[in-house]
């Protein structure tokens, strides 16, 4: 006999869940994954380029190998220029932080962007003012001063500041994605658009900071592959399937994982310092995402 309803519909939450940690697995290995690959020599700018370089391949050959449509129209791609350059910002400026800062605690810090969402649809009234949002953003708030004030450990400024920067520039970046005329187009074309943009701004940042396009050992290439495919193409395609199976609300909610996850694979694998008042402060910030994105009661 075949799967009742209820089975199929339980089935299909659990392999939507599982997409979405997966994807939150992929993200929090990001920071570990580049400290290691600049232990092996390769520059920020190079490790960049190959990164959205090799992701954008493969990205745009699975848009093409599944025929999925990616022509946008002229608003469509106005609103895809302001988010890619939302997101070349995120990425540069978290990038930055990592040369200051350890991976683990720029990720916390960036991690602030939706609390400001927050703040902005609240001041600008795009959304009523509750108390639950009004919450988060004090969370976020008081976390990030426990995580840059932390007694027991000196957290350079600049790293702090450009972390915060890449939240900025992630908040233009969702505002951009979330517009209505975006919202109707494929998220793995405008992933495409994304990756090749931010691939592009950094072909031409090697060539004016002199570092190489590419790396030159076996070991620095395994990096790079593994950064592109798990940390950008799997975990954007392991996404997209979680949304579509367990809904863009519960999504939100399992990604705050990112952080934790990057915290513990950070400290196991390259041996981030964690204090009391710095994992405290984050905790702080993981419960801002978290009440962030539950759901509006119906």
């Amino acid at each position: 006999m075949g799967k009742t309803i209820t089975e199929q519909t339980g089935n299909k939450r659990i392999l939507g869940t599982l997409c979405v940690v997966i994807t939150s697995v992929c993200y929090g290995l990001v920071p570990s994954f580049s400290f290691l690959s600049f232990g092996m020599g390769v520059s920020t700018p190079t490790l960049l380029f190959d990164k959205f370089l090799y992701a954008a391949i493969i990205m745009w050959a699975f848009i093409f190998i599944r025929r999925i449509r990616f022509r946008f129209s002229k608003k469509a791609a106005l609103y895809m220029a302001f988010s890619c350059i939302g997101y070349i910002g995120l990425s540069t400026c978290l990038y930055i932080s990592f040369d200051y800062i350890s991976g683990s605690l720029a990720t916390i810090v960036s991690f602030t962007f939706p609390a400001m969402i927050v703040a902005i649809e609240m001041i600008f009234k795009l959304e009523p003012v509750k108390l639950t949002k009004i919450l988060a953003v004090i969370l976020s708030f008081v976390g990030l001063v426990l995580i840059v004030w932390d007694p027991d450990m000196k957290a350079n400024v600049i790293g702090i500041a450009f972390a915060f920067g890449s939240a900025v520039c992630y908040v233009v970046y969702i505002l951009g994605i979330s517009t209505k005329t975006l919202k109707a187009e494929s998220t793995f074309a405008i992933a495409g658009y994304v990756m090749l943009g931010a691939a592009i701004f950094n072909f031409f940042r090697c060539l004016i900071s002199g570092e190489p396009l590419f790396t030159s050992t076996p070991g620095q290439f395994g990096m790079m592959i593994l950064l592109s495919v798990v940390c950008v193409f799997i975990a954007i395609l392991c996404y997209a399937i979680g949304v579509q199976m367990i809904g863009p609300g519960n999504a939100a909610l399992l990604n705050t994982l990112e952080p934790v996850l990057a915290c513990i694979f950070g400290h196991f694998i390259i041996g981030d310092v964690l204090t009391k008042i710095m994992l405290v402060g984050s905790a702080l910030v993981v419960a801002a995402v978290f009440i962030t994105n539950l759901p509006d009661k119906r």
